[in-house]
């Protein structure tokens, strides 16, 4: 929207309320609790519980007694099932989270509503907050149904906003011909079908997303039922839920800019009320409410949300026009004034910047050479650059170029990383198009951000040696967005927190999605890495086993095994490994899942292993940095070709060992079209001669009988893969290409 448009969409809004906006409406009780999750929105003067409207009916002692009844109360332990007869028009209604505990005695929420239409309501109360994720809800329902008392009903429609739009979606079709109205429905919290979706994750943790309880998946409980949806598009994750219900008597409404509480505004707009009768009525008209959303213009939240929507999208001129003409209408609007106040102070800073970035470069260039960091391949530099970009990948520039240009425009070779073992990253073009923002301050720059726990250990951290010789130290560390990708990046960011706070930074870590000229950018070369590089410089070695070995106490077994068997099956593994672990319990190994525990804690444990067997993988790099010298580590490849030198080079150069590694692959398992192993891949073990070299080189007594699995039970356990990954394996012919430079997951 431009801002001319702006103006025009405001304009019936400033002749209709003046100069001031009106106050809002008085509020009944029964209205307080309809703004879904999240902040209480109470009217002055009254405070929680709010004194209840109706009397609490007689108690049912089941629901063959309560069929036939105008009005009872069935309790079914984690939740009621209030009603109240009025019509044979059936609103079945289901609590949000900030509707438990509206009211004293309890009561169904829209209870107030259902009065004013004339409605009959079933309210399923919850008794705490935990989505209806127990066996109770459906459990009522169903009872009451076979009881007979929806057969009473000519029109019953279930209805609910987030997690009682999740209830009214998931449980509706325990009830033929019920309609459901969804206010901002979540469609399930488990993570593995809505990654998108990070909002609730005490709930997420808390409750019982798993299969074995049903109505796990909202979506998946929609069939032929008519639906009305109720929701913001621009808020993303109410977006990709709504997505995922899908039928052919589905009716979408979109309210852009009304947020998650949706509701709180259709409230405002006043067509709340017609609108749940109409859904219960099966007559929903789509055109009419595009016509109603045309009064949004009037809602203060609606302008504030616009506001807000076009300062997040960097849109500054609409959004300094729309809150010029907000506060025409409002002129007390908070809102409005802090974009102003904001725009101010950034045209204030961006002024400063430019005078700090012309300082930098009058400045100059530095090269700093740690004392004792040259070693072999390294060179111990680190480069304070002033005014350098700082550039991500970018779709109109070669694949993968990014790093750093300094302030002549020329590329900075350091900043270069590695891809995997035989690619790197090329130097990047600035092309016309390019947005570049201003960074102040001193920053470090650290190279690509990874997500996945082995690349940031190999990569992430390559850089951060540098902290402990800058002068004056930094004010944060930047990180590239791997592939480009911010936000998978900025989330990553988040999950290794616990990371930086282990070794002791506390900086802020960020990674932008555009060019950033930063006021004064170091750069050291990479001190860990693909290749040679996995020995490990000097200062990074310093740094590294400094602060990891500071982290935690030594704890645990001296004899360890470490498992990937508790990983997803699209890790890869081997077929198998719980023959592995059950043996070596046996033998006094302790079995130690490293994914399960903190990073404390797994610091802990491979500080006090004298003896480690495991699977190639990211957490025998972590082992060895603090690994006691004059330890050993057995490494069992489970792929034909993995990197088994570079974690020789690694543990040799980090803690004095030479690891044993035990190759007794007998075939490789791909899946799908894959044509060479990766680390989705299976490798299927010969156990007799992987027990035999434990035995031979010393991590097995000479007696121990280890307890084979046979042949049928090793096809059973590729079936079980097949199973979990949900398509067949298939063995590689050793004519087939087994690179040995490929990413390691």
């Amino acid at each position: 929207m431009k801002p001319e448009e702006a103006a025009g969409v405001l304009d019936e809004t400033r002749a209709a309320q003046g100069q001031g906006e009106a106050p809002e409406e008085t509020r009944a009780p029964e209205d307080l609790a309809e703004d879904g999750d999240g902040a209480d929105d109470q009217e002055p003067g009254l405070s929680r519980p709010y004194p209840a409207l109706f009397e609490t009916p007689e108690e049912a002692p089941d629901a063959a007694a309560a069929a036939g009844r105008a009005a009872f109360v069935l309790r079914a332990g984690l939740v009621d099932a209030w009603f109240l007869h009025r019509s044979d028009t059936l609103w079945v209604t289901f609590d949000n989270l900030n509707s438990i505990g509206e009211y004293d005695p309890p009561q169904p929420w829209l209870q107030g509503r259902a009065a004013k239409a004339g409605a009959s309501i079933l309210g399923i109360m919850a008794s705490r907050k935990d989505w209806y994720r127990n066996a109770e809800t459906a459990a009522v329902i169903t009872a009451l149904r076979e009881a007979g008392f929806f057969a009473r009903f000519r029109n019953i429609l279930f209805v609910g906003a987030s997690m009682g739009g999740y209830a009214a979606l998931a449980y509706a079709g325990l009830v033929p011909g019920a309609r459901v109205l969804a206010f901002s429905p979540q469609t399930t919290l488990a993570r593995k079908i809505v990654p998108f979706d990070k909002r609730y994750r005490y709930a997420q943790r808390k409750w019982d997303w798993s299969e074995e309880l049903p109505y796990r998946d909202a979506a998946a409980a929609i069939t032929d039922q008519e639906v009305t949806l109720v929701y913001d598009p621009l808020e993303h994750e109410d977006r990709l839920h709504a997505a995922r219900i899908a039928g052919p008597r589905v009716t979408r409404l979109i309210a852009p800019l009304f947020g998650h509480r949706a509701i709180r505004m259709v409230k405002e707009l006043g067509v709340l009320q017609d609108l749940i009768e109409a859904a219960a009525a099966g007559r929903v008209d789509a055109q009419a409410w595009a016509r109603a959303m045309r009064g949004r213009r009037d809602l203060h939240g609606w302008r504030r949300g616009l506001i807000k929507s076009a300062d997040a999208r960097g849109h500054d001129a609409l959004a300094a026009r729309v809150a010029e003409l907000s506060l025409e209408i409002d002129p007390e609007m908070k809102a409005a004034r802090r974009l102003l106040r904001k725009q101010r102070k950034a045209r204030r800073a961006e002024k400063e910047a430019r005078g700090r970035m012309s300082a930098a470069r009058a400045e100059g260039d530095e090269r700093i050479l740690v004392p004792g960091g040259a070693a072999g391949v390294f060179t111990g530099e680190i480069l304070s650059l002033g005014a350098a970009l700082v550039v991500p990948e970018r779709e109109h520039d070669t694949p993968l170029a990014s790093g750093v240009i300094d302030a002549k425009g020329d590329w900075v070779e350091l900043s270069k990383a590695w891809i995997r073992a035989r690619k790197t990253t090329p130097a990047p073009t600035i092309h016309p198009e390019d947005e570049i923002e201003e960074l102040a301050g001193r920053h470090l720059f650290c190279g690509h951000f990874r997500g996945h726990f082995g690349h940031f250990l190999v990569e992430s951290s390559a850089r951060l040696w540098a902290l402990d010789h800058i002068e004056g130290g930094v004010d944060g560390l930047i990180y590239l967005p791997y592939r480009g990708a911010i936000e998978p990046v900025r989330r990553a960011i988040e999950g290794q927190a616990g990371f930086f706070q282990t070794l002791g930074i506390d900086l802020p870590v960020r990674s932008f999605a555009h060019i950033q000229r930063v006021e004064r950018l170091f750069v050291p070369e990479l001190g860990f890495g693909w290749n040679e590089r996995y020995a490990g410089s000097p200062a990074y070695r310093a740094f590294m086993q400094g602060r990891l070995g500071a982290a935690a106490p030594a704890a645990g077994g001296e004899k360890l095994y470490v498992s990937r068997a508790r990983l997803p099956a699209q890790r890869g593994g081997v077929l198998g490994e719980t023959v592995i672990e059950e043996n070596l319990a046996r033998a006094g190994y302790e079995i130690f899942y490293p994914e399960k525990a903190p990073l404390t804690e797994q610091i802990a444990h491979y500080k006090a292993a004298r003896q480690i067997v495991a699977l190639d993988g990211s957490a025998l790099h972590l082992a060895a940095y603090v690994m006691p010298a004059g330890g050993r580590v057995g490494m069992i490849l489970r792929r034909s070709k993995a990197n088994a030198a570079d974690y020789d080079l690694q543990f040799r150069n980090f803690c004095g060992i030479t690891p044993d590694v035990i190759d007794v692959i007998k075939a490789d398992w791909v899946a799908g079209d894959a044509a060479r192993v990766d680390f989705r891949s299976i490798g299927e073990l010969d156990f007799g001669a992987l027990f035999a070299q434990l035995i031979a080189r010393g991590y097995l007594p000479a007696d121990f009988r280890p307890e084979l699995p046979s042949e049928a039970e090793i096809r059973a356990l590729l079936e079980s893969y097949e199973e979990r990954r949900g398509e067949p394996f298939r063995a590689l012919g050793a004519q087939e290409r087994h690179p040995e430079d490929e990413e390691e997951e």
